[in-house]
């Protein structure tokens, strides 16, 4: 059985995933975000060197993350 916290961490995930399909782009950013740190990990730095995720299309970000 899943604790709580997977529990939430999945359900954000899923969140994050529903948006991006959505092409909601600010609110798939806020999920990953939270499923991120749901899972411990921390927010990484705002930089303007991020730029490699950033100038992508969402069919190119989705494409890279199913595989």
């Amino acid at each position: 059985m899943m604790r709580k916290d997977e529990r939430f961490a999945l359900l954000v995930g899923k969140a994050f995933l529903r948006e991006i399909q959505a092409e909601h782009r600010d609110n798939a950013i806020a999920f990953g975000r939270a499923f991120l740190l749901a899972l411990g990990h921390a927010d990484p730095e705002p930089s303007e060197d991020n730029g490699a995720l950033a100038n992508r299309s969402i069919g190119d970000v989705m494409a890279t993350a199913s595989h």
